[in-house]
């Protein structure tokens, strides 16, 4: 398994993601209301070409700018491996919380972005969906994630969860007991504050599945670290065969 962090004009290529402004109004009230705080003001930051608060430093994070965060953490296709370049979600990201916001229920407390994309094989039997959320601050992140590792423990009727290389500052991966999902994989990473969500579905087999899971995994870990580094996202997977 290889990934390349950094350096090519492939890797990079986040502008394919579109950032809607919407709800500007919304975002730039939390943003004033930061400002007051004297948290997202205090930190600023370029990201695939943009400005904005500091979102791995536990500091603040304003709507706006945890959208251009997620806009440049979630992969672009071309730096999906070749067997994933069919779009099954068209990418966006958006300065509110995500608009659902059950399993877990804490999902979306200190939320201020999120982004959503999704990659699929021509044949559709491999599938790759990814989500980021924004957080205000670590801690709220934090307080997420915990959310997220008491329902995938508690929930032992629909998920199990299973081992793997841990992520980021925290994560945990969990199966699925329904029939329906049983060749899908999820794995939730926390970074600073960052949460992402990635679920594989792959009918190859549980090794393939472990194998493929940990490597996209560990390129969309390394795009949230570089994020929180105040780099510009360029960790690419487009090498690794799934």
């Amino acid at each position: 398994m290889r990934f390349t962090t950094g350096g090519t004009a492939r890797a990079v290529g986040v502008g394919v993601l579109v950032l809607s402004l919407a709800l500007t109004g919304c975002g730039g009230k939390k943003s004033k209301k930061k400002h007051k705080r004297g948290s997202s003001s205090s930190h600023s930051r370029t990201i695939g070409g943009t400005t904005g608060g500091s979102g791995g430093r536990g500091t603040g994070t304003g709507s706006l700018s945890g959208a251009r965060d997620a806009k440049a953490i979630l992969p672009p296709l071309e730096t999906m491996p070749t067997a994933l370049r069919g779009v099954s979600t068209e990418p966006y990201s958006r300065a509110k919380a995500p608009s659902v916001c059950k399993d877990p229920g804490g999902r979306c407390k200190g939320a201020v972005a999120n982004g959503q994309v999704g990659y699929r094989s021509d044949d559709k039997t491999e599938s790759a969906g990814y989500d980021l959320i924004v957080y205000r601050n670590t801690r709220a992140a934090e307080r997420a994630f915990a959310a997220w590792e008491s329902y995938a423990w508690g929930n032992k009727r629909e998920l199990k969860v299973l081992d793997a290389l841990p992520q980021g500052d925290a994560s945990i991966t969990y199966g699925y007991r329904t029939p329906a999902r049983k060749n899908t994989r999820t794995i939730v990473i926390r970074q600073g504050a960052y949460i992402a969500t990635l679920d594989l579905r792959d009918n190859s087999g549980q090794a393939a599945a472990r194998k493929d899971l940990k490597a996209l995994a560990e390129v969309y870990a390394t795009r949230m670290l570089q994020a929180a580094r105040d780099e510009a996202p360029t960790a690419s997977a487009a090498d690794v065969r799934v």
